[in-house]
C-alpha cells in the first residue's frame, strides 16, 4: 500500500543544513562587502593553477584535476573527482561513484593507472559483463595526490585504454620543499537513516640524509579512513510483456529496505633514493579497499501474469506467490600494488624502469538468502501509475505484512573469491637526435609487459531441507517502512534470530545436496590467463610554434581461458569428467587459447599560438580485449530444448581508430576556455547474442550431436563497426574583472555533446551502452583567499543500460541531475574549516525498460551533510 509522505521534506532539510553549515563563514563574506573597496585579489586556486599547466604542456589531450580541488565538493573517491570533468560520466551504486565512462564508452573500455602502473579490477560485476571496469570506490580521494585523464593515447603507453586513461598519481613532496604535512577530520551524517559518518585523512613527507635539512632521501605517506551506514531503499518492477496483457501489467514487483556498513581504508608509501637530479630509485607500495555489511529486508510480490483494466486507469491481477527475504552479506574489496623501479641519465641517454606487482580481489566470506513464502489461494493485487516514481498499490484477499501465512521456503549461501592478479614490468629510454632539424628532438623506445591471471571460485550451499519455520519466529518486531516512508515491507526479519536458526547449515532442520552444490560451484570456476608484451618507437620535436609527435606500438597478446562445461554422464565428452551432480551430468574441464599481434601509429599535432593560446590534432589507436567472462569458453547445456549459453572464444578485441580536434585559451588563476570535437571509429564492437549455430567447443558439439534444427547459442559476438563522436566545451573563469568583491566571484562549466552507433541487434542500430546524449557540470564559486564556497550542479543524460532481444526490452539509465554544495574558510594560513552536502535533490538512480514509463528500478540513497577541519603545514 502507498503512504502520502513525499521526499521533499527531507531534501529541504538537507539543503537547509548545508547552508548552515556554509554560513560559519558568512560573516567574513559580510566584512568584505561593507568596505566598499576593491581590496588586492587573493585566489587560493586550490590546486587548479597546477592541473592547467598540466593540460596545456601535455603533447597530447589530457585533462587533470588536483586532490584539492576534489575535496571541495567532498567527492569521496577518484572516480567522483573525474566525473566533474569534460565527456565523463560516473554510475553510481548505493550512493556512492563506482564505474566511470569517457566519450560514452562502456567502464569496461576505461584503463587505470597508479603511477604509471596499470590496476586490475577488484569487481567481477560490471554494467557490459566484461569484467575490465576498475571500481572507483576502493580508491579514497585521500589516498591520491592529482588525477589525470588521457583522451588521446601515446605510443609509449599501454594500449589498452579505448575509453581512455585515467592515472592515479600519488602525493608528492612540493617542489621547492623538504617536508609537508596535510590532514583531514570530518564527521557528518546520511540522512537516508540518520546514521554518523566519520571521514579522515592524513598524508605527509619528508626529505632528509643531511644534516643541514633535506638530503637525498625521501619518504611520502597518505592514509583515509571513511565509515558510515548508508541506508538505500531500492524497488524493482517487471512487467509481463505479452500482447494478451496490459502494457503496464506487473508481472513481479520487489520493495527493499537495505542497510550498509561500510567502512573504506586506504594507504600508500613510497620511499626514494635520489641523489642528484639524474639518478632516482624508488620502492612504493598501495594497500586499499573496503569492507561492507549489507542487510536487505525485501517484500516480493509475484502476479500470475495476466492483468484486467479498471475504468479509474489502475489494473489488477491476481497474485501467485508472496516472498519475504532476507540477504545477509559481508563484502570485502581490496586493491594492492607493490613496485619498485627507478631513472638514469647516462651521458644523453634517459633510462626509467620498473616491475610491479598488483591484485584487485573481492571476497564473499557469506552471502545468504532466507526466502519466506506465501501462496494465498485467491489474492489481487490493485495497481496504478505503474510508470511512476511511486506507484501506488492494494493487495486485497491476504495481508502481504502479516506473518501467519509464510513459511520458510528456500536458503541459500555462497563464499566467493574473485581475483585479478598482474606481474608487469618495462623500460624506456629516450635520446635527443637530429634528424629533422627541429628543436627538442628526441626519439623514445621501450619493451614492456603484463602478465594477468584471473580467478572466480564459489562455494555455493542450497538447502534442501529446512525446519517449518515461519517469519514470527524470526520477525517479532513491528511492520517497517520503505521508500523513504511511502511503502509498508512488514516486519524486518531478525538477522541475528536467522543466523541462529541456520548455523552455518549445522541448525536443526537444514540439510543440503553437497555433491550438488560442489557441481554448481564447478561449473562457475575460471581460471583465465592473459599475456601482454608490448614495444614501441616515439619520436617527438618542435618546428617553430608546432610540436609534432608520432610513433608506433606493437602488442601481442597470448591468452589462455579455462573453465568447466556441464554434459550428460553417457555423453562421448564425459571422458575425463570431475564432479558429478547426482543426477546424471558431470563437469568436464574445457579451455580456449588466443594469440594476435596489434600495431598501434599515433600522430599528435600541438600548435602554440601564444603561451595561453593552444590548438591540437591527433591520430590515435587503442585497444579493448574480451572480458573473460565474453571470451570463456565454458556452457550451459539444455540439450532437451538445444539451447546453449556460453562465451565465445572467438572474439576478437575491440580497436578504435580516434580523431580529435581542439582549441584551449588559459586564462588567469587556473581559468580555460575550450572547445574539441572528437571520432572513434571502432571495429569488432561486442555484443550479447542470441543466435542459431555457430559453436566450436568440442565438448560442447559433442554433447549435443546431429541436430535436426541449428542449435539457439546464447552469447557474445563481434559487429563490424561501431562509432561514437562528439563536442566537448569548457569553460572556467575566476572574474577577477568585476569589481569591488564581486571580482572574487567565479563559474565553471563544461559539456559534452555525444552521438553513436551500432548495430545493437543484427540489422538495427542504435546508441552504444552508457553513451549519454547530453553531459554537463557547472558550478558558481566565491574565492577570496579564505573564503571558498561552491555550488556545483551534474547532468548525465539517459543511456542505454542493457541490450534485450527487442527494442521494447532494451533498458536504460535515465538522466541523472545532482546538486553538492562545498565552502570551506581559512581560519589561519594552516588551518581551515568546512562544510559540505552531497545528492541534496536525493536524486533517484532510476533503470527503465524500452520507455521511460516502464520504471523496472528506483533506487533511493538520501542527501548526506559533512563538518570539519583542514591542516596544511
Amino acid at each position: 500500500m502507498s503512504g502520502n509522505t513525499s521526499c521533499a521534506g527531507q531534501t529541504a532539510r538537507a539543503v537547509i543544513v548545508s547552508a548552515l553549515l556554509c554560513g560559519t563563514a558568512v560573516p567574513a563574506l559580510a566584512d568584505d562587502l561593507d568596505t566598499g573597496e576593491h581590496a588586492d585579489i587573493v585566489v587560493t586556486a586550490d590546486g587548479s593553477a597546477e592541473s592547467r599547466a598540466r593540460q596545456r604542456d601535455a603533447p597530447n589531450i589530457v585533462q587533470s584535476i588536483s586532490q584539492e580541488e576534489a575535496f571541495r565538493l567532498l567527492d569521496l573517491n577518484a572516480g567522483e573527482a573525474i566525473a566533474r570533468l569534460p565527456g565523463v560520466t560516473i554510475g553510481a551504486d548505493k550512493g556512492v561513484g563506482h564505474f566511470v565512462n569517457i566519450r560514452g564508452l562502456d567502464a569496461d573500455l576505461t584503463s587505470t593507472t597508479f603511477g604509471g602502473t596499470h590496476l586490475p579490477p577488484p569487481d567481477p560485476v560490471t554494467p557490459q559483463g566484461g569484467g575490465r571496469a576498475f571500481s572507483f570506490d576502493v580508491m579514497p580521494t585521500g589516498v591520491f595526490g592529482s588525477l589525470t585523464l588521457t583522451k588521446t593515447n601515446r605510443p609509449d603507453m599501454d594500449a589498452e585504454a579505448l575509453g581512455g586513461t585515467i592515472e592515479i598519481s600519488p602525493k608528492a613532496i612540493p617542489t621547492g620543499r623538504d617536508h609537508f604535512l596535510t590532514a583531514r577530520l570530518g564527521s557528518g551524517e546520511q540522512l537516508s537513516r540518520h546514521t554518523g559518518v566519520v571521514d579522515l585523512s592524513a598524508s605527509g613527507g619528508i626529505r632528509f640524509g643531511d644534516k643541514n635539512g633535506g638530503g637525498p632521501f625521501s619518504i611520502v605517506g597518505s592514509l583515509a579512513y571513511y565509515r558510515d551506514a548508508l541506508g538505500m531503499d531500492d524497488r524493482r518492477t517487471s512487467y509481463v510483456n505479452k500482447a494478451s496483457a496490459p502494457d503496464l501489467a506487473w508481472s513481479s514487483m520487489s520493495q527493499s529496505y537495505n542497510t550498509f556498513r561500510h567502512v573504506t581504508k586506504g594507504g600508500s608509501i613510497e620511499f626514494a633514493y635520489e641523489p642528484d637530479a639524474d639518478t632516482r630509485f624508488y620502492a612504493r607500495y598501495l594497500n586499499t579497499g573496503y569492507q561492507e555489511d549489507n542487510w536487505r529486508q525485501q517484500l516480493a510480490i509475484k502476479t500470475s501474469g495476466t492483468a484486467t483494466a479498471n475504468a479509474d486507469g489502475t489494473y489488477t491481477s491476481p497474485v501467485k506467490q508472496l516472498d519475504k527475504s532476507l540477504r545477509d552479506t559481508l563484502l570485502k574489496v581490496n586493491l594492492q600494488l607493490a613496485e619498485i623501479g627507478g631513472r638514469n641519465k647516462l651521458g644523453d641517454l634517459a633510462l626509467d624502469y620498473h616491475v610491479s606487482f598488483a591484485q584487485g580481489r573481492e571476497y564473499r566470506p557469506y552471502d545468504t538468502i532466507s526466502t519466506f513464502t506465501s501462496k494465498p489461494g485467491s489474492a489481487n493485487i490493485t495497481y496504478g501509475d505503474a510508470g511512476g516514481y511511486y506507484p501506488s498499490y492494494t493487495v486485497t484477499g491476504t495481508d502481504p505484512f502479516g506473518t501467519g501465512a509464510y513459511k520458510l521456503s528456500s536458503l541459500t549461501n555462497n563464499d566467493n573469491l574473485y581475483r585479478t592478479r598482474e606481474w608487469s614490468g618495462a623500460v624506456n629510454a629516450a635520446l635527443p637526435t637530429a634528424l629533422t632539424g627541429g628543436a627538442n628532438e628526441s626519439i623514445k623506445f621501450g619493451v614492456a609487459v603484463r602478465l594477468r591471471t584471473n580467478t572466480h571460485v564459489i562455494n555455493p550451499y542450497t538447502a534442501t531441507t529446512f525446519p517449518s519455520t515461519g517469519p514470527a519466529v524470526v520477525a517479532p518486531g513491528a511492520n517497517a517502512i520503505v521508500d523513504q516512508s511511502h511503502y509498508s515491507n512488514g516486519p524486518d526479519i531478525d538477522i541475528d534470530a536467522m543466523r541462529g536458526l541456520w548455523s552455518g547449515g549445522t541448525g536443526t532442520g537444514f540439510g543440503n545436496n553437497v555433491q550438488a552444490d560442489a557441481y554448481a560451484g564447478g561449473l562457475s570456476r575460471q581460471d583465465n590467463r592473459e599475456n601482454v608484451f608490448a614495444g614501441y618507437v616515439q619520436g617527438e620535436a618542435d618546428f617553430s610554434a608546432l610540436h609534432l609527435l608520432a610513433g608506433l606500438r606493437a602488442e601481442f597478446t597470448d591468452a589462455r581461458y579455462q573453465g568447466n562445461t556441464g554434459v550428460p554422464i553417457t555423453s562421448s565428452a564425459a571422458a575425463g569428467g570431475t564432479i558429478t551432480n547426482g543426477k546424471g551430468s558431470i563437469l568436464v574441464p574445457t579451455s580456449s587459447t588466443s594469440r594476435y599481434t596489434n600495431l598501434f601509429p599515433s600522430l599528435q599535432a600541438r600548435y602554440e599560438f601564444s603561451p595561453s593560446l593552444i590548438a591540437r590534432a591527433v591520430y590515435s589507436s587503442t585497444i579493448a580485449r574480451p572480458g573473460f567472462n565474453q571470451v570463456n569458453p565454458s556452457a550451459t547445456i539444455d540439450a532437451a530444448n538445444n539451447i546453449v549459453t556460453t562465451g565465445n572464444p572467438n572474439l576478437k578485441p575491440i580497436t578504435a581508430n580516434s580523431f580529435d580536434l581542439s582549441v584551449e585559451h588559459y586564462l588567469p588563476f587556473g581559468g580555460i576556455v575550450s572547445a574539441g570535437v572528437f571520432d572513434k571509429e571502432l571495429s569488432n564492437y561486442i555484443f550479447n547474442r542470441t543466435q542459431s549455430g555457430g559453436i566450436t567447443d568440442p565438448v560442447t558439439l559433442a554433447v549435443l550431436g546431429n541436430q535436426a534444427t541449428p542449435t539457439q547459442v546464447v552469447t557474445y559476438a563481434n559487429i563490424s563497426h561501431a562509432w561514437v563522436r562528439g563536442i566537448e566545451l569548457n569553460y572556467d573563469q575566476h572574474l577577477s574583472f568585476l569589481p569591488g568583491p564581486l571580482s572574487n566571484l567565479g563559474v565553471s562549466g563544461n559539456y559534452t555533446l555525444i552521438d553513436s552507433s551500432a548495430d545493437i541487434r543484427p540489422g538495427e542500430k542504435g546508441p552504444l551502452p552508457a553513451s549519454s546524449k547530453h553531459i554537463y557540470n557547472a558550478a558558481v564559486y566565491w574565492d577570496d583567499g579564505k573564503l571558498n564556497v561552491r555550488t556545483a550542479i551534474s547532468y548525465a543524460g539517459r543511456s542505454l543500460w542493457s541490450v534485450g532481444t527487442t527494442r521494447a526490452l532494451d533498458q536504460y539509465a535515465e538522466a541523472r541531475f545532482m546538486l553538492d554544495i562545498g565552502a570551506s574558510y581559512a581560519v589561519t594560513d594552516n588551518v581551515s574549516i568546512y562544510a559540505s552536502g552531497r545528492n541534496l535533490l536525493n536524486t533517484p538512480k532510476i533503470r527503465s525498460e524500452g520507455t521511460r514509463d516502464h520504471t523496472v528500478q528506483h533506487q533511493l540513497s538520501g542527501s548526506a551533510v559533512f563538518g570539519g577541519v583542514n591542516v596544511q603545514f
